[in-house]
């Protein structure tokens, strides 16, 4: 396995930890950030880190911020815990100037404030304008610049990298046959909304309808009102399709749990032995002293494997 977990300090000289109890790594399509957690074994009594880096192999995996640490005396040995939180979480915390945005680059968001390690995709068409919407954070703004690029929503892969385009690669990383431990199949509709009616500029209703073709399939009925959105001003009928989309995240899901780790990234194209290939939408690494177990799922709706 030979997990390395580097610690970074306010002050001091950086300490590596490589005697690990267990740890587990989530990366999800949907989630803005990757989060770490792990129990490493330790010679004497460590500090608080203000950042930390988790290598699998030699393969940088994750790099981020502390979120929750202690370290314990515990039968004679020191035990380290820590949470931490990759760093595009800094896109939660802070937010942009409210108001109209004009000629928007994903650069002229991302480079407002000058957030430590954080990279994103280079020559990214610019849009006319965005709307930052009061309290609203940077990451809901990028995923609002995203839909009004391609229709699409944003999603990081190792370590910081912000992606609004979609992956191209076209050779799949290959699950072998014999390591599968699990195959199962899901979904969600906790989201899923029927309908979703919006206020036109004067407040009047019965302008602007759109219903969710896939909801009476499900026996879903939820009708939502808004106000008139400002992001889409000019073509609010993507407010709709916007809102109709994020209901149904994870509608359908495939997830297959494994012995080992093959590799993969958030949108990379995977195939599981014969069965079927998909682009991978989150990624839960986990390790103890009995090996590592990755769980790819894959998820099936208006933004990921889009049939």
């Amino acid at each position: 396995m030979n997990p390395v977990l580097r610690c970074f300090y306010r002050s001091g000289p950086e300490r590596t930890f490589t005697e690990c109890i267990r740890f587990t790594l989530v990366r999800d399509r949907y989630q803005p950030f990757a989060v770490l957690h792990v129990q490493m074994h330790t010679d004497s009594h460590a500090d608080v880190p203000v950042r930390v880096q988790f290598s699998l192999g030699g393969r940088l995996l994750h790099d981020g911020v502390v979120v929750k640490c202690d370290c314990a005396l515990e039968q004679g040995q020191h035990i380290l815990r820590l949470t931490a939180r990759s760093y595009t979480s800094l896109l939660v915390q802070n937010q942009l100037v409210p108001g109209i945005h004009t000629d928007v680059t994903l650069a002229s968001l991302l480079e407002t404030y000058a957030l430590p390690h954080i990279t994103y995709q280079p020559d990214v068409e610019m849009i006319r304008y965005i709307y930052v919407k009061d309290n609203a954070s940077m990451w809901d703004t990028v995923t609002a610049y995203n839909f009004k690029l391609n229709s699409g929503f944003p999603y990081i892969r190792v370590p910081n990298l912000l992606c609004v385009l979609p992956q191209t690669g076209t050779v799949p990383a290959a699950i072998p046959e014999q390591s599968i431990l699990k195959l199962s199949d899901g979904g969600e509709l906790s989201g899923m909304l029927s309908r979703i009616d919006m206020a036109n500029m004067v407040g009047e209703y019965g302008t602007y309808t759109r219903s969710n073709p896939l909801a009476p399939l499900y026996g879903i009925v939820r009708v939502k009102q808004i106000l008139l959105d400002r992001q889409y001003v000019y073509e609010p009928d993507d407010a709709l399709r916007f809102r109709i989309a994020l209901g149904n995240r994870r509608l359908r899901s495939k997830t297959v749990s494994y012995a080992g780790y093959c590799g993969e990234d958030a949108e990379d194209l995977v195939s599981v032995g014969s069965r079927f290939t998909a682009r991978v939408s989150r990624i839960v690494l986990t390790g103890d002293q009995g090996g590592l177990t990755t769980s790819d799922t894959f998820y099936f709706d208006d933004f990921c494997n889009v049939q």
